[in-house]
């Protein structure tokens, strides 16, 4: 499996309207950060030039920040089981560019919640702003990126 960052995963606009209804629930909430994780399941490692070339396949909207954000992380994926539209055409985009290597690729949104004080964040807070996160009928929230192997688990 191979992780790459994509871009902001929400406007300005949209991340703080979100800031706003979660420090209802954690009111020392100072910053939000939402950008795509891309998620790659191979057949067999990557040559740097086919990796490159998935790179840039991957790489649309505007520009991440080069800093990683600290604090509570959580992403935001595709309910296991299922292949999002979304996957079933980038991933059709990726077999025609030639990387055969890559049997499919799927997209989620990691989360970063930053608090004024760096606190931990409680566990009742975030069952109570996970909802406002994902939609928990199409959607999944994993604690941890190496999790993201679950979205490829294959029935045998």
């Amino acid at each position: 499996m191979l992780h790459l960052r994509g871009c902001p995963a929400l406007s300005s606009f949209r991340l703080q309207k979100l800031l706003l209804q979660m420090q209802q629930y954690v009111p020392s909430l100072t910053t939000l950060h939402a950008e795509f994780l891309h998620i790659a399941e191979l057949d067999e490692t990557l040559s740097p030039n086919e990796q490159d070339v998935l790179a840039q396949l991957l790489s649309y909207g505007p520009e991440s920040p080069a800093a990683q954000p600290v604090g509570f992380t959580c992403v935001v994926v595709p309910r296991p089981g299922t292949i999002s539209p979304w996957s079933s055409k980038a991933s059709d985009i990726v077999h025609n560019c030639g990387l055969e290597k890559v049997r499919r690729v799927e997209r989620g949104i990691v989360y970063t919640l930053e608090t004024s004080d760096g606190a931990e964040i409680s566990g009742a807070q975030r069952q109570q702003v996970l909802p406002l996160l994902h939609d928990r009928m199409t959607e999944a929230v994993l604690f941890d990126i190496d999790d993201t192997d679950v979205l490829f688990r294959h029935a045998v």
